[in-house]
This record gives structure tokens, C-alpha cells and sequence, in this order.
């Protein structure tokens, strides 16, 4: 049965802040404890988790917002299950951070921890909503209106994300697939299996690879194909679940390839795509090769603020999906999930990999200016002018009206009969007299027409992108470089400790969760500290002179004194003669 938790909200004079030294309080008051407790816990929404939960009158849940802080404060200091469940024992800045001030109130153990998991993903599962998620985006709206923050110029960047599973070779990925499906079957079935093929059979895939020589490799694979083959049909006729039955075939048809439905070859490592089958541990993995390096697993992608006028920048939107998904998409939901949050974009500063019809839409779509630091594609000719140097003159629609070349020479621009082709007729006069014709212009000469520019819808879009690029842009792009070291930090390698686009987006919004915490925090501590300027005094002319005189009548009297010690050493330092 549901029920909000409001033990944070009653305090008691043996309250374990109470209990300490005021030194010790001031302490906690300012270190993070204090910012997690006021900034994200008091702020967790509840009542959305209420649907994890019976409705009939039974024993009441463990506190929703003290698991959802729980599984913040792991993943942001990088804990172990058994890390987190200490420190919730005996750490008073968590327990404090959590809202567990009373010392005799128990701990939530760890196995209430995996249920509540268990229910969110399985949510997750039937409805498509992560209740992490949502929390994220319900806590994060509420921090940007109390620091009223601008969201109005937000900047993207997307990283790799690997998946907990191990690394396999094409043999022991479709061995572990073989020995995973034979483990469904009834028991009897199951012993004959076991039998007849104990070699491929073996408790850990990779002791039977290890001992295979590259030659043979070849011949094994082909021999596991027509048992998966055969598998398969023994599934579906025992109806083992989906999902088992979905695996093999899955396996078999990015792996190999079939012909006839008996005849099987192996599919050359070419054309594996990246979508393929990586474990059958973590079906949703996926493969992309980026800066020379193979992922197997997700792709995280966030926005956040950085309007120059913020004094503190916030994370505002967390992805996560297979890493074969393009960039240019990523940012088409997040503008559609943040455009429903109410939060409205008008610039959007990314990098080339956003770039392209998908993304460049989905800006037009929500009025949103992109700001590239590069663009997809191939550089121009160095013989040629670049699309980018001539203006292009659009209508309320934005579609292209005229264009003017370099050197101020304009014409209309005509639908052409190639498609997407547009044309611009110039003056032949005037392109005769240009030193640039025939030469860097792209214009080309006809005897019976006048001089014609011909012009691909696409690489005038792709054009204007590159005039709105600067080196201010650059540089404010790279602030979310650093954001992303620190998003990825508590992950060793890039390495996610769970499996799944759902237990990964969980991982993910609370790693976000603590670099936002973190930002606040030093913000709020920023405020507190009190500004000491270290003023020049000002002098009056009557204060200069009262200050030499005083300083003058100071010689006089060293001098007279010194004069006195010479003659009488002893009468000067008498007592009566200091005075």
C-alpha cells in the first residue's frame, strides 16, 4: 500500500544535528548534505510511484523519495549496493541528506532496494514511461524556476555508454546464444541436449573458445549455425517464451545467412550490422565504431543551459538509447520532450553529429536556431567558392527567394525541372565583367542563356548553417565537454554497472541528478561566502596635515630622546625620565 513518506518534516530535539557541537552544525549546514536535502529530496515527487504499489490496505511501502535519493547518492559517489546501504548506516551528512535526522530510524535494507527497481522497470516495460525519468524532468523544473534560470540557449553533447557485458568473439557470442536457449527446455529434452553436444555445452563459452585454433573457428560456427537452426523449431514446438525464441532467431539472422531455410553460410564480418546481436545478456546493446574505437552498448545524450547570464548552468534534459542512433535524432525528442515540460528553446548550440536533415527539421519544426561548430559532409574545392559565401534571401516560409554572389551580383531563384534543383539566371553583362567568372564563381556559362547558378535545396540549408558558425560558438560549446567528463566519472572505463536501455536511463538521470546537486552547491556556497573589496582610503587635505604634523613632532621627540640617551644613558632610562 502507497504512502507518503513525512517523517523529514518532524523534527525532535535528539535529531542527530541537534545532538552536535555547534561547530559541527554549522559544518553539516554547509556542506552538500545540506544542498542534496533541500535542493532534490524535499523536491521528489512521490506520488507518481504510487502505481508500483497495491491499492488495498496492506503493510505501507518503504519511502519512495529515501530510495530514489538512495540510488542518487550511488551512483553519484560510485558505491557498491553494500556501499550504500553502510553509509545510510553510519554516515550522519547521508542519513541528514536523506531526511533520516532521528538515529533510531531503521535503515531501508537492500533487498527492498531490488524490488523497487524490479517494479520500476517492469513499469517501464508495460508503459513506456521511466518514473526515473520523470522525476528527473519534475526535480529539474523546479530548480530552474527557483534560480530563474534561461533555457532559452541550451547546448547538446552525446557520449558512449558500454553495457555490463563481457566482450565476445563471433563463436562464444553464438555459443552463449545456443547453451541460453537449451536451458528452456524441458528436462528430458534438456539431458539428450546435453549429450549429444557436451563440447558446446560447457558451464563458460569462453573455455571452449580458448582452446579452438584459428583455422577451425570457421567450421565450429558453421556447425553451432545448424543447431541454432534446429533449435529454434524444438523451441517453437515446446512454445517457449518469446523472447528465448526471438534470441536465436535473432542470432542467426544478423550472423548468417540462410538459404532455403537449410542450406547455412556465415555472413561476412562486413556486412554484420551495428544493430546486431552483442550479448544475449543485453539483447538492446548495440555496436558503433567512434574515434577509431568499438562500444558496445547505449549512447547517453544531454542538454543543458548556458545562457551567459545564468550564474549557474543546469542539466535539463537525459537520453538514452542504442548507440546506433543518430545524433540528429536525439535532439528531435529532446526538443519534443522539453517543448511538453514547457521549457522553450530558442538556440541550440551542438556539434557536426547533430547536423543533417533529421535534426536541422526537427530545429525548424520548434523554431529553434542551431548553432553548429561543424557540419557533415565534404569540404568545398579550394577552386571553388563554398555555398557559404553567397547570400541567400528567403521568405516568411523559408523557402529560398534570391540570391546575391560575392560580388553583389543578385538574382531570382526558379523551381528547375531536376527535383530539388533551384536555378538563378545572372545578368551576362555583369558576370562578363567579373574577374571571378568561369573561375572561383560557380555560374555557369551557357552561349544561348544567360550565365546560370544551379543549387540543391539541401546545400543551401547546409550553407546557412555554416554563415551562423563562429569561434564564440566554438568556445561555448566546449563547457559541455567538461559537463560530460563529469556526468561520466562515476562510470569506470565509460562502463555502466546495469544492462538494458531501461536500468541504463535510471543509471543515467541519477549521475545527472548529483552533477546538478553538485552545481547548486557551489553555487549557494558562493553566495554565502561575504565579499571583502580592500578599499583605498580617501584623504582630505586636512587629515594629510594633522597626519604630517603628528609625524614631524614624532621626529622631534625620537630625536630629543636619543640627544638625552648619549649624555645621560643612565638618567634616560630611569623610570621618572621615560615617563
Amino acid at each position: 500500500m502507497y504512502r507518503e513518506n513525512k517523517k523529514h518534516q518532524q523534527s525532535s530535539l535528539f535529531d542527530s544535528q541537534f545532538l552536535l557541537p555547534p561547530k559541527l552544525r554549522r559544518q553539516m549546514e554547509e556542506s552538500w548534505a545540506n544542498t542534496f536535502f533541500h535542493e532534490v529530496f524535499l523536491r521528489i515527487p512521490e506520488e507518481p510511484f504510487a502505481v508500483l504499489y497495491s491499492e488495498e490496505d496492506s503493510r505501507p511501502n518503504a519511502p519512495v523519495n529515501v530510495l530514489i535519493g538512495a540510488e542518487m547518492l550511488k551512483t553519484g559517489f560510485g558505491w557498491s549496493d553494500a556501499e550504500l546501504e553502510e553509509n545510510m548506516q553510519f554516515d550522519l551528512l547521508v542519513r541528514y541528506a536523506l531526511g533520516m535526522n532521528n538515529l533510531n530510524q531503521e535503515v531501508t535494507v537492500l533487498r527492498t532496494l531490488y524490488n523497487f527497481r524490479r517494479r520500476v522497470r517492469e513499469y517501464a516495460q508495460e508503459t513506456g514511461v521511466n518514473l526515473y525519468q520523470e522525476t528527473f524532468n519534475a526535480v529539474t523544473d523546479a530548480q530552474l524556476e527557483v534560480l530563474e534560470l534561461k533555457t532559452g540557449w541550451q547546448r547538446m553533447d552525446s557520449t558512449q555508454l558500454m553495457s555490463n557485458i563481457a566482450q565476445m568473439s563471433r563463436l562464444g557470442l553464438v555459443l552463449s546464444v545456443f547453451q541460453k536457449g537449451v536451458s528452456v527446455l524441458p528436462s528430458k529434452k534438456q539431458a539428450k541436449w546435453n549429450r549429444d553436444h557436451e563440447a558446446y555445452l560447457q558451464p563458460k563459452p569462453q573455455n571452449f573458445c580458448y582452446r579452438v585454433k584459428r583455422e577451425e573457428v570457421e567450421g565450429h560456427l558453421v556447425e553451432v549455425g545448424y543447431l541454432l537452426l534446429e533449435l529454434a523449431e524444438v523451441l517453437r514446438r515446446h512454445q517457449a517464451s518469446d523472447e528465448i525464441v526471438g534470441l536465436v532467431d535473432r542470432a542467426l539472422q544478423d550472423l548468417y545467412v540462410i538459404e532455403d531455410g537449410e542450406r547455412i553460410t556465415l555472413r561476412p564480418a562486413a556486412e554484420i550490422p551495428g544493430h546486431s546481436l552483442q550479448s544475449p545478456h543485453d539483447p538492446e546493446a548495440t555496436y558503433r565504431k567512434k574515434g577509431g574505437e568499438g562500444h558496445q552498448g547505449y549512447v547517453a545524450n544531454l542538454s543543458e543551459t548556458c545562457d551567459p547570464d545564468n550564474p549557474v548552468q543546469l542539466l535539463t534534459s537525459v537520453q538514452v538509447a542504442p548507440n546506433t542512433t543518430d545524433d540528429g535524432q536525439l535532439l528531435a525528442d529532446s526538443l519534443v520532450e522539453q517543448s511538453g515540460r514547457g521549457i522553450t528553446i530558442k538556440q541550440m548550440t551542438v556539434d557536426g553529429g547533430y547536423t543533417g536533415e533529421t535534426g536541422e527539421k526537427a530545429c525548424r519544426d520548434h523554431q529553434v536556431q542551431m548553432l553548429p561548430t561543424r557540419i557533415r559532409g565534404r569540404r568545398t574545392a579550394p577552386n571553388r567558392w563554398g555555398w557559404e559565401k553567397y547570400t541567400w534571401l528567403s521568405d516568411d516560409d523559408d523557402i529560398p527567394r534570391l540570391v546575391v554572389c560575392p560580388k553583389g551580383q543578385a538574382a531570382w531563384l526558379e523551381d528547375s525541372l531536376k527535383g530539388d534543383w533551384l536555378l538563378a539566371r545572372f545578368d551576362r553583362t555583369a558576370c562578363a565583367d567579373c574577374p571571378f567568372y568561369q573561375q572561383l564563381c560557380r555560374v555557369q556559362p551557357y552561349k544561348r542563356k544567360p550565365p546560370t547558378l544551379f543549387v540543391q535545396r539541401r546545400w543551401i540549408q547546409v550553407a546557412l548553417l555554416r554563415q551562423g558558425m563562429s569561434l564564440a560558438n566554438d568556445a561555448l560549446r566546449a563547457g559541455v565537454e567538461s559537463t560530460v567528463r563529469s556526468f561520466k566519472h562515476v562510470f569506470p572505463a565509460g562502463k555502466l554497472p546495469v544492462r538494458s536501455v531501461i536500468r541504463s536511463t535510471m543509471v543515467a538521470c541519477c549521475s545527472a541528478f548529483m552533477v546538478n546537486c553538485r552545481r547548486i552547491h557551489h553555487y549557494r556556497m558562493q553566495q554565502r561566502k561575504p565579499s571583502y573589496e580592500r578599499v583605498a582610503p580617501v584623504l582630505v587635505p586636512e587629515q594629510i596635515s594633522l597626519f604630517m604634523r603628528a609625524f614631524f613632532d614624532f621626529l622631534a621627540k625620537t630625536h630629543h630622546f636619543v640627544s638625552h640617551l648619549k649624555a645621560e644613558p643612565l638618567a634616560v632610562l630611569s623610570t621618572a625620565h621615560l615617563h
